[in-house]
């Protein structure tokens, strides 16, 4: 019996699982996949340059809706092991510590908080977040496999920050900030790739609970830096080192009006040097 069977038949972890992604934001996507209506009957049609996929670059997956999944997989495991390690940062642990069954077991080290009277909230978020992005990746990969692929595994040699931050809220913070606003440009900009939509609307309304939840993420960081939380980002307090490959923050002319997004190969390029090789 695989994960997501055990998932479905043992209603302890069925509960489990659910608790989990409902305090992921994804409560409703998940009992959509648990029934089946997950959309996997998707096609790989289409005049792409990926052995006839729509999908622009080269990802696993059957399908193209299995490949802007594992696309979405591949981001999410990096978010998470770099929250996982920003979170030992802030509370003195082993930089390869695995993240705690309960986030109530972390505490800020001493001399960690430097965001004055949100001390509290930063450390909180960074806290929470980090446990949300782990969901995020575990529910993508359970996706994947109840629809009869494999998801793709973590890079086999880890993954680093680009500049190691400080041992402060602000810096830690800061060195997250680029990889939720590129999640949240990725989603926004894979998600004109599902195919074979109504079936696939429960894989799109995964992507898109997911895609809100960066967003949230980011412009809590953005708020508690002191930065603009419109959906552009702010230049200020935003290390040149610490911006992403082809990605910066900057307003292309929308104001903060409107959400831009990031092709997948944009992505791919602006996360590379994230990958440990």
């Amino acid at each position: 019996m695989n994960e997501f069977e055990k998932i479905q038949r043992d209603p302890v972890s069925r509960r489990a699982f659910l608790q989990r992604m409902g305090a992921a934001g994804l409560g409703v996507a998940a009992v959509s996949m648990l029934q089946g209506c997950g959309g996997g009957s998707s096609s790989s049609s289409g005049n792409g340059n990926n052995n006839g996929s729509r999908f622009p670059i080269s990802v696993p997956g059957k399908t193209d809706n299995i490949k802007i999944l594992n696309y979405a997989l591949t981001l999410e495991i990096l978010e998470a092991d770099l929250y996982r390690q920003a979170l030992n940062l802030a509370t003195g642990r082993a930089p390869g510590a695995d993240l705690d069954a309960s986030p109530s077991s972390y505490t800020p080290d001493s001399g960690v908080s430097n965001l004055g009277v949100l001390d509290a909230a930063g450390f909180a978020y960074l806290r929470d977040f980090a446990y949300v992005e782990a969901a995020h990746r575990d529910f993508l990969s359970t996706t994947i496999s109840s629809l009869g692929d494999t998801p793709v595994l973590r890079n086999p040699k880890g993954y680093a920050f680009v500049t190691t931050p400080a041992k402060n809220l602000r810096a830690i913070l800061q060195a997250l900030l680029p990889l939720e606003e590129t999640g949240v440009r990725a989603y926004l900009g894979a998600s004109a790739y599902f195919v074979d939509f109504p079936a696939s609307a429960g894989l799109v309304q995964a992507a898109v609970g997911i895609y809100s939840t960066e967003a949230r993420h980011s412009a809590a960081i953005q708020y508690v830096l002191g930065n603009d939380i419109g959906p552009n980002g702010n230049e200020a307090g935003v290390p040149a080192s610490l911006k992403l490959n082809g990605l910066p923050y900057e307003d292309k002319g929308l104001g903060d009006t409107f959400e831009y997004f990031a092709t997948p190969d944009q992505v791919i390029r602006a996360v590379a040097p994230f990958f440990v090789k």
